[in-house]
């Protein structure tokens, strides 16, 4: 992977690959001829390809293989169990697919319009599985992107996710965008890009390119990363103003590089602290919404407020609403509480919350997510604030404990 910095922001890409990229179950399905080994193949072939994407691999659960429907109980629960250990594997799925996975045994995103609810729910309130307010049927991946299906379809399923790939990723704070040259940014991607396509093709005529992973060019962009949102509201930032320069940079982006350019936050922790301490160092403008030291200089990852912090749950699921119709996936929004919330209280909070993001929660018993940093550690589970059961409400006597 590759990380190359400009004032105000930094590219990230791959150096003879594309960056990222996603693919439908519906591709595994003829990776082996032979039935027993079919399951088997098809992790051979996702680990190749999350080696080969140093951003990652969406796997979006859009129908399942034929040959996992033959596997028994618990050669089933193996194959699950061996999946959610692949380095850099996502796992994407509606909520009519859980009832065919084993529980407890995975990680992933569940895609839907309304709160999941039952085993869903449960699974998703317990920390196992995170929630994507999707509406339709596309998929919006939080990493990665909105994601196309259906209309031009490899295998001619009308709900077929369509492959697709991410040259790469250009990350920045959203105080710096009034002061970024669009125009020199743009030459720089396509600089970049030139050097990605010929460095690909050479790998792909040597063969090194997985035969299940489809590559077309017209489906391949590039991905734009913004961080910050929690200094951008500190110092009264005009949200629709940023959104309007949003959409002049992508059109610029776009128009350069003739290849789409998807818009989401970026979570990534290292490169907020990367960008904060080149602001305070080259004593860029938007440096005064960092904190002062012996504070570090460090953005906030996203567009709430820190989750490593034990702010209200409000403040770390913030999601301006101008710019939800611009992102292509919403905000993630790690929400560690003391306990498992129940319905009444995850319904509750989606009440008080305008545009809704990503959810995760994440009680005690699910680890946490890195990397991990003694500056900022995470606070402690007991000291998030527990999200409230109006229907579970008991109002208390008169006098207390005398009664």
């Amino acid at each position: 992977m590759r990380l190359m910095e400009g004032k105000g922001y930094f590219i990230r890409c791959g150096t003879d690959t594309p960056y990222a990229g996603w693919i439908g179950t519906r591709a595994l399905e003829c990776v082996a001829p032979t039935p027993p080994l079919s399951p088997w193949m098809a992790m051979r072939t996702l680990n190749e390809m999350t080696a080969l994407l140093p951003g990652g691999l969406a796997l979006v659960w859009d129908a399942e293989p034929s040959w996992l429907q033959a596997l028994g109980g618990d050669s089933r629960t193996g194959f699950f169990e061996a999946l959610s250990s692949v380095q850099s594997l996502s796992l994407h799925l509606r909520e009519n697919a859980v009832a065919h996975f084993s529980p407890g045994i995975f990680r992933g995103w569940l895609h839907g319009p309304a709160m999941p609810t039952g085993l869903a729910g449960d699974l998703w309130r317990h920390g196992a599985l995170g929630w994507v307010p999707d509406e339709g049927k596309s998929w919006s991946l939080p990493n990665f992107g909105r994601v196309p299906h259906g209309d031009s379809a490899l295998l001619g399923a009308s709900d077929e996710v369509v492959p697709g790939f991410l040259w790469g990723e250009l990350l920045l704070p959203l105080g710096a965008l009034s002061s970024l040259d669009a125009e020199d940014i743009a030459v720089s991607l396509e600089s970049i890009q030139t050097e990605l396509e010929r460095a690909f093709s050479l790998r792909m005529a040597e063969g090194g390119w997985p035969a299940a992973l489809p590559f077309q060019r017209k489906r391949c962009g590039w991905r734009l990363g913004l961080l910050g949102g929690a200094e951008f509201q500190g110092a009264s930032g005009d949200w629709e103003a940023a959104t309007g320069m949003l959409k002049g940079l992508v059109d610029i982006l776009e128009t350069r590089l003739k290849s789409s350019v998807q818009t989401g936050p970026c979570h990534d922790a290292e490169v907020a602290h990367l960008l904060g301490l080149q602001a305070m160092r080259e004593g860029l403008p938007w440096r005064n919404s960092l904190a002062l030291p012996p504070a570090p200089p460090n953005f906030t990852p996203g567009l709430g407020a820190d989750a490593r912090i034990a702010f209200p749950l409000e403040a770390r699921a913030a999601f301006p609403w101008p710019l939800k119709d611009l992102l292509q996936h919403p905000p993630i929004a790690l929400l560690r509480v003391p306990a498992a919330p129940s319905e009444g209280a995850a319904e509750a909070l989606l009440a008080r919350l305008g545009a809704l993001p990503a959810l995760r929660w994440l009680p005690p018993e699910i680890p946490l997510p890195g990397p991990f940093n003694p500056e900022q550690p995470w606070a402690p589970s007991e000291d998030y604030p527990f999200p409230s059961d109006p229907s579970a409400g008991v109002q208390p006597g008169l006098f207390g404990e005398w009664e």
